[in-house]
This record gives C-alpha cells, sequence and structure tokens, in this order.
C-alpha cells in the first residue's frame, strides 16, 4: 500500500494558517474593535441626513469630532456593507463606542428618539415651525396635510379646527417620520385623552370635544388662574345655553392680531368687525381655537363651576383676576374700573 510522505513543509502550513488568521483577527480588532469615538461629553446625538454618502458622513463625523481614525472608519463600514443614505435619523453615539458597534447601530437604523413639545401657538404655521424645527420632518409637506380638508374630513376635523387634535404635552418621535406618521401619532394621542369620562363631560354641555377645547382656548386667554378659569368656562357655558353672544375679548383680539399685529385694547368699533372671530356678532363659539389649550384647561371647562354669572370683566389691579356679575349694570360698574384703570396707564390705541 503506498503511503504519502509528509515533508517538514507540509508540518508547516497548519501552523502558518494560524499564525496568518491570529494576525487577520488583531487586525480586524484594530479597525473595528478599538475605542474610535471620542467625544468632549458622555453622549453626542449625531443626525445622519437623508440622501447622505458614505464619505459624507465621515466628513460630518469629523467636522463634529466624533472619530480620532476616518480610515479604520471607512474600512469597517465597507466590511459591514454599510450605506448611509439607507437608514438617515438622529442616532446616539457614546464616547469610547468602537467602530463595530456604531456602524452596526447606524446600519440596523437603531435611532433615538426626538422629543417634541409645543404649547403657545396660535397658528398651523407656528406649530409646524416648532415641529420640523427638531425633526427631518419636510414643512411643506406637514402643512399641506393640515390644510386638506378632504383628508382632514376623515378624522372629523376641518383646516379651521385641526390645531384642537394636538393636545399639548412632550411625544418622542423618531427623526425620520413622515407627514401622515406625525398626524396619525397625534390623532392617537387626542384619542387617548378624550376617554370615555371626557367624552361625557362633554355631552352632559351639549358640546363636542372640538368645541370644548376651542371654549379652553378662549379660557386659557382670559386667565392664568385654574380656579377662575372653572368659573370663567361657567360663564360662557351660561351664555351657550341661553343663545347669547358669548362675546369674547380674547377671540376679537386674536382676529384683530392677524389683521394689524399686536394690540392691547379693543375698541367699541373693533366689535362691528364682520368674522366668524367676532363673538360679539356671531352666534356661539368661533370655528377653530385660539391658541393651544392645556390639559389643564379643558378639563376646567369639561368641570365648570355651575353659578348664575353671566359676565365679567378683569379687575383694575391688573392682577389677572376677574370681577363676575349676575346682571349688566351690575357688569357695566365694575367694568368701567377697568377702563379707567387702562386710561390711567395710558393703554390706548
Amino acid at each position: 500500500m503506498f503511503k504519502a510522505s509528509i515533508t517538514e513543509k507540509d508540518k508547516n502550513i497548519p501552523r502558518l494558517f494560524f499564525v496568518a488568521s491570529g494576525l487577520v483577527g488583531i487586525l480586524l480588532y484594530l479597525v473595528a474593535g478599538t475605542a474610535n469615538v471620542v467625544l468632549d461629553k458622555p453622549v453626542h446625538l449625531l443626525v445622519i441626513p437623508r440622501d447622505c454618502t458614505l464619505y459624507q458622513l465621515r466628513e460630518l463625523l469629523s467636522k463634529e469630532k466624533c472619530i480620532k481614525n476616518e480610515t479604520t472608519f471607512l474600512w469597517t463600514a465597507s466590511i459591514l456593507k454599510y450605506r448611509p443614505q439607507d437608514t438617515p435619523g438622529l442616532y446616539r453615539l457614546t464616547a469610547g463606542m468602537n467602530n463595530w458597534k456604531m456602524i452596526r447601530m447606524l446600519r440596523g437604523g437603531l435611532q433615538y428618539p426626538t422629543r417634541i413639545t409645543f404649547s403657545n401657538t396660535i397658528s398651523k404655521e407656528e406649530l409646524v415651525e416648532k415641529v420640523v424645527n427638531r425633526i427631518g420632518l419636510e414643512k411643506e409637506a406637514l402643512l399641506s396635510l393640515l390644510n386638506d380638508p378632504e383628508y382632514l374630513a376623515a378624522y372629523g376635523f376641518s383646516p379651521e379646527n385641526i390645531l384642537t387634535m394636538f393636545i399639548p404635552n412632550t411625544y418622542e418621535v423618531y427623526w425620520t417620520i413622515t407627514a401622515k406618521q406625525f398626524f396619525l401619532k397625534m390623532h392617537a394621542a387626542y384619542q387617548r385623552f378624550w376617554n370615555t369620562q371626557r367624552l361625557k363631560q362633554a355631552e352632559s354641555m351639549g358640546l363636542s370635544p372640538i368645541d370644548v377645547s376651542i371654549l379652553a382656548s378662549i379660557v386659557q386667554s382670559e386667565t392664568n388662574n385654574q380656579q377662575e378659569a372653572a368659573i370663567i368656562a361657567g360663564v360662557y357655558q351660561n351664555r351657550l345655553k341661553r343663545n347669547m353672544r358669548i362675546e369674547s375679548c380674547p377671540a376679537l383680539i386674536y382676529l384683530l392680531k392677524q389683521e394689524q399685529g399686536n394690540l392691547k385694547r379693543v375698541l367699541r368699533k373693533d366689535t362691528f368687525t364682520s368674522s366668524p372671530y367676532n363673538c360679539y356678532r356671531k352666534q356661539g363659539l368661533p370655528p377653530g381655537p385660539i391658541t393651544f389649550p392645556s390639559s389643564i384647561m379643558i378639563d376646567a371647562v369639561l368641570n365648570y363651576a355651575q353659578h348664575d354669572y353671566l359676565f365679567f370683566c378683569a379687575k383694575e389691579d391688573f392682577s389677572g383676576l376677574h370681577y363676575f356679575s349676575r346682571d349688566y349694570k351690575e357688569h357695566l360698574k365694575k367694568a368701567n374700573k377697568y377702563k379707567k384703570a387702562l386710561n390711567a396707564q395710558k393703554v390706548m390705541r
């Protein structure tokens, strides 16, 4: 039987392979496994824009002083077949992170959520501006959606009252969220807020959730005092029940600001303005909110104080508190005190 002889050279092949494998392993570790993220703080939030190429990302990381070795970053990205344009977004880098861990996170699209907070907003344009400043959402896309009557009607809203769907709060979203995804997220939050109890309260008032939010926006513009908010809401509810005009100064000011800019005083001639926001002439509530009412103010309306007041006016000490009256003569006496105080302070038009 023939028996192959094993030469010394043949015996060395496994050893050479083992050594080569070890060297490759060491090289890979040096390229991908050693720390490459260097920061002057524990965490850095990195925004990768849409259509960003690998070399543009390298420039971005270098500009923001996030990595110490650009070459090893590119090698690791090549090994892992990473394309930044496939997974744009906001990512959280931590000091000491290696190339392997960082690129696997980026390639997997493991984004870090962005927190969005909006309040004290009086228009769709302001809302959109606040939202798009925090994420990669296109301004025109969201604004177009909020002005689309057909799309909004499917959810029970109109371009005039759509702001009532946005309950002021802090929301977590991903940088790559689309306009429709953002809309649906806000609608889901709206539905959670309007639970069975709140819906029953609104129904007992003869108002829809949209009406309650519109009324709450007016009450919020009248006062920051939670106790008075419920009383003022009660005044407006009493007027609505009696089919009286609500005669809201904040709603009229909201209208006049759109036309004349900032103003501090409403004059009698302003009450003749023809507009659905002029509640001195129009019956019922205006077609939309005049600001973003907080959940506290919405609940103040839903839990309005039951009384027989039909009028109220600001106190002359400018404390932000109000006088409440049952009849018009009594109201005029108190209102004149406030007018005199305005004149004394030379608050004019």
